[in-house]
């Protein structure tokens, strides 16, 4: 990940925290998280701008809540100036 401007950046709800897929959000089935390799709920939409991002050449971070939370903590560079878009 050089360029944060072409990063996009997909939480997804840990399984341990959230037992039941997630009522506010498309469809979700359970995916290990790429960072812990825990289970994480992918929803429809999500997956969607995976698709999306995955054909323009963009850097994707997927990962579950707590990873990203975590990351966050580390290297907060990555997220000053973003965006925060709801799905």
């Amino acid at each position: 990940m050089t360029n944060k401007k072409d990063l996009a950046i997909v939480m997804c709800p840990p399984y341990p925290e959230y037992k039941e897929a997630p009522k506010d959000q498309s469809h979700s089935e359970l995916f290990d998280c790429p960072k812990c390799k825990g289970k994480m709920w992918l929803s429809e939409k999500k997956k969607g701008v995976l698709m999306f991002v995955s054909s323009t050449g963009s850097n994707i971070l997927l990962a579950c809540y707590n990873c990203i939370t975590a990351l966050a903590m580390e290297k907060p560079e990555y997220f000053i100036d973003s965006e925060r878009v709801d799905l």
